[in-house]
């Protein structure tokens, strides 16, 4: 997959244009996380929003949330104020948001993709991890709703593969799997 080389800088335009795409992909067209013939709305909450620090329009909370990190060493702080305004542009994610639909989309058809499901604060979270380019996508289920929730992605680093293999191994061996389909 091709990587964004032109976003390294947080300014209007790399936000305005990370935002098209985010706009294309989740807010003008749905996105479905299907598995034979049932598919989940993939939820942004895109009612939640947060004031643009170029002065242009408003924004998801959950956009700012997929360009930014909580450890990221970028000088630029995230202009959302809420949950987490400890957070920094992250060019690194910034570069693969393009990736997050084609992803969610084929992660049944692709052969380097594999998830497991686990339970994060008594919620049930599927995580598809994209094995050949180490980007992980992680997906809420809400109590509430049969929609579901993009809640993060992220690079996984290769200190960190080995915790993502032991989380993968852990689920595929469990007696008593999670599955939403």
């Amino acid at each position: 997959m091709i990587i964004l080389n032109d976003v390294n800088n947080f300014t209007e335009e790399t936000i305005e244009k990370l935002f098209s795409i985010f706009k294309k992909d989740f807010i003008d067209n749905h996105t479905y996380l299907t598995k034979n013939s049932i598919s989940y709305l993939i939820d942004i909450k895109k009612e939640i929003v947060c004031p643009c620090p170029f002065g242009k329009k408003d924004k998801p909370e959950r956009f700012w949330h997929l360009i930014t990190n909580e450890k990221s060493k970028s000088k630029h702080k995230n202009p959302c104020p809420f949950p987490e305004n400890n957070r920094k542009y992250d060019v690194a994610r910034a570069k693969r948001i393009h990736w997050i639909k084609i992803i969610i989309e084929n992660w049944q058809k692709d052969e380097h993709i594999k998830y497991f499901y686990e339970i994060i604060n008594r919620k049930e979270t599927l995580h598809i991890w994209h094995t050949k380019y180490d980007f992980l996508i992680i997906i809420r289920k809400e109590s509430n709703s049969s929609d579901r929730f993009l809640v993060s992605t992220y690079l996984i680093y290769k200190n960190q593969r080995h915790r993502y293999k032991n989380r993968l191994k852990r689920y595929e061996s469990s007696k008593h799997k999670i599955d939403w389909f």
